[in-house]
């Protein structure tokens, strides 16, 4: 009996990937440089990552020549962009979790049982009564313990040996962001009103138009985090959740206007992504966000691709997006 397996992704040196380059119709003029390419990122990153975003048939070869320096173009304009979104949003979960400590902290002291599967001590500022009666309260609250006591966080690992307690402002940094969110939510109204009016100072919004934009957007930037984390491109957009519309337009002073919105820009893609940026950061940050933002689409626009598109087209945005950005830079959000 033959055991033998024939496994359809064998192993490939560089060599033989550029000759799959090759037959698939990607033009290489510098092989040395193709093999550099592919030795610090690899084929899949730099290939398989871009190819949807041109025309290809049933035995995955390109319908037009595509030379391989586009792939590396894309590559390093996606990480760029990748770059300066995941560090801003880094900014805005650090944000929200510093303001979730002082409420709580503030409100509901300094003490928390991690080994009380309860929850039912007043003393306690994860004490279940302290937040929304909901079915997931007490889920969350759970979770949240569950993780800090798994935790390798080193500030957390330090007062577990050197003090009496762990207080909210040191606990909170070694939950995820997808936790914090959860514990966000389970705040009771007048808690939660005052993070949110932290968070969106903006007096364009009413108290509920903030709560859903809030939420939603938190939500957006956590999935984008998490797919930038996990290598996933720009490019590709796997969320379902939406910011609302009244929300966006409002927001943007109506730069994204309600045909745009219904063409999904501003919904879950890329530019909604930085309008909740703008929105949650102060003024500085955001202009300075903006501006490292608007120099990486400046640095690659001009370039025209194989299809026959333009970045923007590539990327489904308008043609005026990098000016709609220059506008959004103008506005003054906290107001």
């Amino acid at each position: 009996m033959n055991n033998t397996i024939t496994y359809d992704k064998p192993f490939k040196t560089n060599d033989e990937l550029i000759e799959l380059l090759e037959s698939r119709n990607v033009i290489i003029t510098d092989k040395e440089f193709a093999k550099r390419c592919l030795s610090d990122i690899s084929y899949y990153n730099l290939i398989n990552g871009y190819k949807n975003l041109y025309p290809i048939n049933s035995n995955d070869e390109f319908n037009i020549p595509i030379p391989f320096y586009e792939f590396y173009n894309l590559y390093t304009f996606d990480t760029l962009l990748n770059s300066v979104v995941f560090k801003y949003i880094i900014a805005i979960e650090k944000s929200l979790k510093s303001k979730i400590a002082y409420i709580v902290s503030e409100n509901y002291g300094i003490y928390t049982d991690l080994y009380d599967p309860t929850n039912n001590r007043p003393n306690d500022y994860l004490y279940k009564k302290n937040y929304r009666n909901s079915t997931q309260t007490q889920n969350i609250i759970k979770d949240i313990k569950e993780i800090v006591n798994k935790s390798k966080d080193e500030s957390i690992k330090h007062y577990k040996t050197n003090h009496n307690h762990i207080p909210c402002w040191i606990l909170i940094n070694g939950i995820t962001f997808g936790s914090t969110i959860k514990w966000y939510d389970i705040l009771k109204p007048d808690k939660k009103e005052l993070i949110c009016n932290q968070i969106l100072p903006t007096s364009l919004l009413n108290m509920m138009d903030k709560k859903e934009f809030v939420k939603k957007g938190l939500t957006i930037l956590r999935k984008y985090r998490n797919n930038i984390a996990h290598g996933h491109k720009i490019f590709v957009n796997s969320i379902v959740e939406e910011l609302p519309k009244r929300q966006v337009l409002t927001i943007s002073n109506n730069l994204v206007t309600d045909a745009d919105y219904r063409r999904g820009i501003g919904r879950n893609d890329i530019f909604a992504v930085i309008i909740i940026i703008c929105a949650m950061v102060d003024k500085r940050s955001k202009d300075l966000f903006l501006s490292e933002i608007i120099n990486i689409f400046n640095a690659f626009n001009n370039s025209v691709f194989s299809s026959g598109k333009t970045l923007l087209e590539m990327l489904e945005l308008p043609n005026d997006f990098i000016s709609k950005l220059e506008q959004i830079r103008g506005l003054d959000l906290e107001k």
